[in-house]
């Protein structure tokens, strides 16, 4: 039965979607994945102005039989961190905040002992050991107490009232990702700005960059039902998160190709400067490469003829897994979402896996790997 549903899905996929000539190395890796019961979603690749290679295969809800379609909303899980990674960077441009800026500068009144000590830089990088809610008990259905959507609102000073707890380790001490980091940072952002998490995401990036399907899931108790559904590995729906209390963490939710026009606006140099992004897209090798957002590093899919830099983020919560990777020197962006649980990435420096052969279809093969377009100095908006 599977097989026929998952062929049905297929075919509605080719025939909705034409691909470009020479893209036949990336419909192969995408149907040998989904084939392979490892992916079901949408693979979008963006070059320059354009958006060269689009595909959608498998179901949105395997339950009702809808197929995925290259225009939906999916969460951006914690890709939203590189969103606000970006709003933190405009302001250090702007001098209203400093990296290496502590909290008892910006926050004074969060209850961590600590916060003479913990940096924004840290807190962009998860070393800020603050207390991580993931560590919480979980219900039957995997979910720990802080996401469980059991019908009762919630509000951010009761969320950072927890993210406030006992620190797991000292400031700078080691990487954890947690989502706590990016709740003190819109926190910060909103003292800094006075204004709202959710409107500056709307002011300085939605807005100006005409983003119509961004916006911030508001924590209030429920299912979070917005966009794609995630299944789980047996194929049944994901367990029920409250989404919305991942904050600046992992409440975003958009378009692929919504998500393809900020990275585009990122790799221009529109949203925050050129040093500013070098500095976003440093890694540090120490914690694994972490940047501020996202991760930074050096990498050579096998066909390629050389290294290149690549900024990644992927992330997965319940049954929906996300990569959003950069290649800012051949102005070139890998989006890929899936709603299965069985999807394994795996890793660009072991040479194969599924976002191994992606990125080298979009770089290294057929004709998606012609040179980008020299880069032009790009007019930056108000922010």
């Amino acid at each position: 039965m599977r097989g026929i549903r998952s062929g049905t899905f297929l075919l509605g996929a080719l025939l909705g979607f034409g691909a470009p000539v020479g893209a036949n190395t990336l419909d192969t890796v995408v149907r040998k994945a989904h084939e392979a019961g490892q992916f079901d979603g949408v693979v979008l690749v963006g070059r320059d102005d354009a958006v060269v290679y689009r595909r959608a295969i498998g179901p949105a809800d395997r339950i009702a039989q809808q197929p995925h379609t290259a225009g939906e909303s999916w969460r951006w899980l914690s890709i939203s961190e590189q969103v606000a990674a970006v709003l933190v960077l405009q302001d250090v441009e702007r001098g209203r905040l400093s990296l290496d800026g502590t909290l008892s500068q910006y926050l004074p009144d969060f209850g961590n002992a600590a916060i003479g000590r913990i940096t924004l830089r840290q807190l962009l990088q998860h070393t800020a050991g603050l207390a991580n809610p993931d560590d919480a008990a979980v219900d039957e259905r995997g979910v720990p107490t802080f996401y469980r959507a059991n019908g009762e609102s919630t509000n951010a000073k009761a969320m950072l009232a927890t993210c406030a707890g006992t620190p797991k380790s000292a400031p700078g001490a080691r990487y954890e990702a947690n989502t706590c980091d990016y709740l003190v940072l819109a926190a910060v952002l909103e003292r800094a700005n006075d204004t709202r998490y959710a409107q500056l995401v709307a002011k300085r990036i939605a807005q100006p960059l005409k983003l119509a399907s961004l916006s911030l899931l508001a924590p209030n108790g429920m299912p979070t039902r917005t966009g794609v559904i995630g299944h789980n590995s047996e194929g049944a729906r994901e367990a029920p998160y409250d989404t919305g209390r991942y904050g600046a963490a992992g409440a975003l939710h958009g378009t692929l190709e919504d998500l393809w026009r900020f990275d585009r606006a990122l790799m221009d140099y529109v949203l925050v400067s050129k040093p500013a992004a070098a500095t976003m897209w440093t890694g540090n090798p120490r914690l694994g490469n972490a940047a501020l957002g996202a991760f930074a590093y050096v990498a050579q899919p096998k066909h390629c003829t050389a290294p290149v830099g690549i900024v990644e983020r992927r992330s997965e919560i319940g049954g929906i897994h996300a990569i959003n990777l950069m290649v800012p020197e051949r102005n070139t962006a890998l989006i890929a979402f899936s709603n299965t649980a069985r999807t394994d990435w795996g890793q660009i420096s072991q040479g194969s896996g599924l976002l191994h052969d992606l990125l080298d279809g979009a770089l290294c093969v057929d004709d998606l790997s012609a040179p980008a377009k020299p880069k032009t100095k790009a007019k930056r908006g108000k922010r």
